[in-house]
């Protein structure tokens, strides 16, 4: 069984870390990101779908692809939205050394710099954090999770399963992680749009970080 939403122990052992965004009696904001481009063509049709429902949304970026790409990252940035380090090549925190890791953190970071893009905080590629990000990182830059998970990148899950999930989990103040992949976008292209058309009939507004 696919978890897509983390137990709410989790977030209570790891406060310093971002599940979700606070919010009071009168917030409908909720929070669309997407993860590992920019991806030529996907990054475009996500674009383009946040644009026909009038939504904002983060992007966690990885920086080869930022390099690679430069020219979405500016169409993501002219369009209202926000990035976000995703590391240098979506490096696994639990197969790297603190000071490798730390490295790809800051590679990603350097090409921000030169493309002049202030980021808006880091997420962990896997969601795998370690003490080094828990605990240094996380002084250096927010440090952002996720409430719901779509699992679009998961080849088993089917695309009304997904979004049987995101109707029964979103609700303000809500992280929800996508991704602009190759992998993803058999089922991005069909849950996207879905949950965007959720989220308007719900009155809940999809926001920048």
């Amino acid at each position: 069984m696919f978890i897509h939403q983390i137990p709410s122990i989790v977030p209570n052992l790891l406060p310093k870390l971002i599940w979700s965004r606070p919010v009071d009696e009168k917030s409908n904001a909720v929070y669309f990101t997407f993860d590992d481009g920019p991806t030529p063509e996907i990054t475009n049709f996500v674009l383009d779908c946040l644009t026909q429902f009038e939504a904002k949304a983060t992007f966690f970026c990885i920086g080869k692809n930022v390099v690679n790409n430069p020219e979405i990252v500016k169409s993501i940035l002219a369009e209202g939205h926000q990035v976000g380090n995703h590391t240098m090549n979506h490096a696994n925190a639990w197969k790297y050394s603190k000071e490798d890791y730390w490295q790809n953190y800051l590679d990603c970071e350097e090409v921000f710099r030169k493309m002049n893009i202030k980021s808006v905080g880091f997420r962990p590629p896997y969601g795998r954090v370690n003490s080094f990000i828990y605990r240094e990182i996380s002084i250096d830059t927010p440090i952002f999770m996720w409430s719901f998970l779509t699992g679009d990148y998961n080849q088993d899950l089917s695309t009304q399963a997904i979004i049987k999930a995101g109707i029964r989990h979103i609700k303000p103040g809500s992280i929800l992680v996508f991704h602009d992949s190759v992998k993803a976008f058999p089922r991005l292209k069909v849950v996207l749009p879905a949950l965007l058309d959720y989220c308007l009939q719900q009155n809940l507004k999809p926001e920048i970080l």
